[in-house]
């Protein structure tokens, strides 16, 4: 008797087995952490958060707060499309995003500060 061909059932051994599940092929993993960032004007764009390989989906969840007397300009680059934000002095800003790609901060001409708190969602696809 083989166990391909014959399961117990109920009843006994059957000559039908129901479709066994198939593994799953993707994995979830989460990563969280906690950074301060600075800069000194808005000409250049001060990366706080690169995905490397764009199409790996990420979820981020999370919150810059702003420690400046100035505002800050933050971008989030998405594959769907960039969602800019500003973010008032002395103000935090909360968020989800899907499809995250990269977050930048830029100043509004004068030194600014703040922390950047997050918490990301990566989906990966097995090998077999």
């Amino acid at each position: 008797m083989s166990c391909k061909k014959h399961c117990m059932g109920p009843l006994g051994w059957v000559d039908t087995c129901p479709p066994r599940p198939e593994r799953d092929r993707l994995k979830t993993l989460t990563f969280e952490n906690c950074a301060p960032f600075a800069g000194s004007s808005n000409t250049q764009a001060n990366i706080i958060f690169d995905v490397e390989g764009n199409d790996i989906p990420v979820v981020l969840a999370g919150t810059i707060e702003n420690f400046s007397d100035d505002g800050i300009n933050v971008i989030f680059e998405r594959t769907s499309g960039n969602v800019t934000r500003t973010i008032l002095a002395h103000s935090s800003l909360s968020f989800i995003y899907d499809d995250i790609t990269r977050v930048s901060v830029f100043g509004f001409g004068q030194e600014y500060s703040g922390s950047f708190k997050f918490q990301a969602t990566y989906t990966i696809p097995l090998n077999d």
